[in-house]
């Protein structure tokens, strides 16, 4: 482990991700779309859950491409021949169920960078959320991250009073 890892100057992103797990909100993503689309948790549930589906719909993409590579000679093919295979159709569909996904999901994180977490789940929602996005494209979660660590750094447990980050564990 390099030297400058080793300090305990900041919180890693892995000791962020680890707290992100916490949240109740991976097992109960369709229940928080369902009944809190106005809260935090809720829009972030709902954001997951369109994140899930256009995976889920990228993954049908990806086999439908790989079949048609397989059995035709797919990558040499302009998009109306494309569209002519079997699997076109579908293929085509997808990609504009994709296109809707995409603009959803984009409105709703514009949405919910706008809110401030106001308890540790919220704060770990966010994070979850900045997780996710940091798979596919890393970059943009900065202010996921940083809201829910500011409030992270200034939180305390409500049961013992006890701070969830130590004074002397600088987060800035």
């Amino acid at each position: 482990m390099a030297k400058d890892q080793t300090k305990l100057g900041t919180l890693s992103r892995r000791t962020i991700l680890g707290a992100a797990s916490v949240s109740p909100l991976a097992c109960t993503i369709k229940v928080a779309a369902r009944e809190l689309p106005e809260t935090l948790i809720g829009s972030c549930a709902q954001w997951l859950t369109l994140d899930f589906e256009s995976d889920r719909l990228a993954r049908r993409w990806s086999a439908l491409e790989t079949e048609a590579a397989g059995n035709f000679d797919y990558f040499r093919m302009n998009e109306r021949e494309r569209l002519s295979l079997p699997m076109g159709p579908e293929m085509g569909a997808i990609e504009k169920e994709l296109d809707v996904l995409f603009g959803r999901r984009k409105r709703l994180y514009r949405a919910i960078t706008r809110m401030t977490p106001a308890t540790i789940h919220e704060a770990a929602s966010l994070i979850v959320i900045a997780a996710r996005i940091e798979v596919h494209d890393p970059g943009p979660t900065a202010p996921l991250v940083r809201k829910a660590l500011d409030f992270i750094a200034r939180g305390t447990c409500p049961r013992c009073g006890e701070a969830y980050v130590p004074k002397n564990l600088p987060t800035a």
